[in-house]
């Protein structure tokens, strides 16, 4: 996570995208999912749903997809094919996209979170505490 601070000066999942260069399109995507990494050759093209687009949940969910692309580089085929790696690449976006947010709050606020619900209102963490 130190290496994508130190890389591009911030833990915001749109400024990393931005200066990561990949590219970030709102889509009409129903009913889910809410986002989606595409590759055009090596280039990753991040697809959002425009039904968040003004929720918090867009910060979740773009931050689950770099944990994808980051994290994940090169293995679509074999993730689209096998259901148990399948699951298990959806864990580790989503503890990238856990630890990413995380330390955003930190970088904004100077403290870390008083709860999951405070991630949750600002980031639109998913309801797992449910």
């Amino acid at each position: 996570m130190a290496q994508i601070n130190k890389q591009t000066g911030t833990y915001n999942p749109f400024l990393i995208a931005d200066k990561l260069n990949i590219e970030v399109h709102w889509k009409n995507i129903y009913p889910r999912p809410f986002g989606e990494t595409f590759y055009y050759g090596e280039q990753p093209i991040i697809m959002l749903s425009n039904s968040i687009k003004d929720s918090t949940e867009r910060y979740f969910v773009l931050a689950h997809e770099l944990g994808h692309v980051i994290e994940h580089q090169g293995l679509s085929a074999y993730y689209t094919s096998n259901s148990r790696f399948h699951n298990k690449t959806e864990d580790e976006a989503n503890q990238f996209a856990i630890k990413l947010l995380t330390n955003l709050y930190v970088e904004e606020n100077e403290k870390l979170p008083d709860s999951y619900l405070e991630l949750h209102y600002m980031y639109g963490f998913p309801n797992w505490y449910e």
